[in-house]
């Protein structure tokens, strides 16, 4: 329970600093950033899988960089999906990926211990 926890809080963070980055991020209420990070994270537990298995060929010819397309296309789905928030263009999308990646990254080896 306190990994989930954890997750939650963190992936929240995260989202909302790359909406304060981010002109093209827009995250309306604090309602909306909770429902978007667990959206987020159930997208990324069941169809980011999905994705990844039918693109591997190309991840593969790309040497992993289709993975940040792949990461690109499921936020936007998530962003999509919840009301009151919004995410303009697809590439944005990508760059929003690798940003709250670089964030995910940075919290979680400060408070995972």
């Amino acid at each position: 329970m306190r990994r989930i926890s954890l997750f939650i809080v963190i992936n929240a963070i995260s989202l909302y600093i790359v909406s304060v980055l981010m002109k093209s991020v827009y995250i309306g209420s604090l309602a909306s950033l909770i429902t978007l990070t667990i959206i987020f994270g159930l997208l990324n537990l069941i169809v980011k899988p999905v994705i990844e298995f039918f693109s591997l060929p190309i991840t593969f010819l790309t040497l992993g960089l289709f993975s940040f397309v792949v990461n690109g296309l499921v936020l936007k789905l998530a962003f999509n999906i919840v009301p009151g928030t919004s995410l303009h263009g697809f590439f944005n999308a990508i760059i929003a990926a690798v940003l709250l990646t670089i964030a995910n990254t940075i919290f979680y080896n400060v408070f995972d211990s």
